[in-house]
């Protein structure tokens, strides 16, 4: 039993760690821009192909895709920005909502042209392996997954910490108003805070492509899934993110472990439902709260 226990708990972790980066880029937009961005799990998705294109097409590994990926969404998310949110940033936050719900559409669309409805697996040399570590068992891919989702967690967090670039964004979301009168670029600062969320939302589906199988509509089930770290989590913080991803994660390997997994959705949508029950203003309050 204590075995059982202990890899539930391993497992857990390590589902939490890329739950976390599935998260992030969407708990920072909305800290610190304060916008909704419901497209987020659209870009996820979009991760999840990118991998699979570039392992099926070149025979590129997830773990190297994983890190091309942050790039080349970043740049993504920087014509996002230009072309869709600067026209939507200071609008009432219905309308970039909306807009963002419509790219989120439009996404998910492309994919199931390109792509159909079919569900896709990645199967590189290590996904169907396991390690025994005493008398935890642990899936190779989950180790490998959760550990890049480490390194990025980190590397984010450093970023925002250390960097001057980072110290901007997060005084540009503390008081947008007083960073600009100091001379803050607020628009530089803002197409890069975007271009890291989806970034983030890149990576993210790079990760949960290696460990689930995926399809466009899968979006949907990861859109449910960041905004319950977000919600749990809170906005604007890395480190509250990662642990609100931990805490999700035990709480499906626990659920699954001991009941049938179709109760794992229902347990997480209602723990859903009661911590916005418990904020009872929701998301509207986290985004007056900022940082």
């Amino acid at each position: 039993m204590l075995n059982q226990i202990a890899t539930i708990v391993a497992d857990g972790v390590l589902l939490g760690l890329i739950y976390a980066i599935a998260g992030v880029g969407l708990s920072l937009v909305l800290g610190i821009m304060g916008i909704v961005n419901v497209a987020h799990s659209a870009f996820i998705m979009l991760g999840s192909f990118f991998a699979f294109e570039l392992f099926r097409r070149l025979g590129v590994d997830p773990i190297i895709s994983f890190f091309l990926a942050f790039p080349v969404f970043f740049a993504a998310g920087i014509v996002v920005y230009r072309l869709l949110i600067t026209r939507v940033e200071l609008a009432p936050q219905t309308q970039g909502l909306v807009a963002m719900f419509g790219l989120m559409v439009l996404l998910e669309s492309i994919g199931t042209i390109a792509w159909t409805t079919d569900t896709r697996v990645i199967t590189a040399s290590y996904t169907n392996t396991a390690t025994l570590i005493g008398p935890v068992v642990l899936a190779n891919v989950k180790v490998i997954a959760g550990a890049l989702a480490l390194v990025l967690i980190v590397s984010l967090w450093a970023f925002l910490r250390f960097t001057l670039t980072g110290r901007a964004i997060r005084a540009m979301g503390q008081d947008r108003s007083a960073a600009m009168s100091v001379g803050v670029n607020v628009r530089q600062l803002s197409a890069i805070m975007f271009g890291l969320g989806i970034a983030c939302a890149g990576s993210a589906g790079v990760a949960l492509g290696m460990v689930f199988p995926f399809s466009p509509n899968t979006q949907i089930l990861w859109l449910a899934w960041a905004f319950l770290v977000v919600i749990l989590g809170g906005l604007g913080n890395v480190g509250n993110t990662l642990i609100a991803g931990l805490v999700v994660g035990l709480i499906q390997t626990g659920v699954a472990a001991f009941m049938p997994f179709d109760y794992v959705y229902l347990v997480l949508y209602v723990l859903l439902a009661v911590i916005l029950v418990a904020r009872r203003e929701g998301l509207s309050r986290a985004v007056r709260r900022g940082i």
